[in-house]
């Protein structure tokens, strides 16, 4: 978290070091969503990573991934014929929430590639406080269930 505020503590000196620092994780418009969430399980504790399964349907995209949690599988909710990154992500928050927040770097946007924050909820309500909740969201946006992001 130190890295995000010396950032947002002087965004103009510290974005090309921020561009760099390993807290981001990149994910390519092209990207197979299997690998987005296991990009987010690689910034996770043991005791909160995403339970998941890829298995094989018969709709034209061709795979459902299932996400496991208390005994439950939920399929991501997808088209019948394609995968969707902003669906995974946003179905990936879904199941965090509310214990850890995605957020969209902002300054990423317009790229091919994009890179998110993921922080428990109270750091990030921590970083609101400290530096007011318009200045973290202008920089780290929440995803939402409306979000548009590839």
């Amino acid at each position: 978290m130190e890295k995000i505020k010396d950032f947002l503590a002087a965004p103009d000196k510290k974005q090309d070091e921020f561009w760099e620092s390993d807290v981001l994780v990149w994910i390519d418009w092209r990207e197979y969503d299997e690998y987005i969430i296991q990009y987010f399980n690689e910034k996770l504790p043991d005791e909160d990573k995403i339970s998941f399964e890829c298995v094989d349907i018969d709709k034209k995209r061709g795979v459902d991934i299932l996400l496991k949690k208390n005994g439950v599988e939920t399929p991501i909710p997808y088209a019948d014929d394609f995968m969707d990154r902003d669906i995974t992500i946003k179905s990936v928050q879904k199941y965090l929430y509310p214990k850890y927040q995605i957020r969209l770097y902002i300054d990423s946007s317009g790229c091919d590639t994009l890179a998110f924050c993921i922080y428990p909820t109270e750091q990030w309500n921590q970083l609101e406080q400290e530096f007011g909740a318009e200045k973290v969201a202008s920089y780290f946006q929440p995803i939402k269930a409306n979000s548009k992001m590839f």
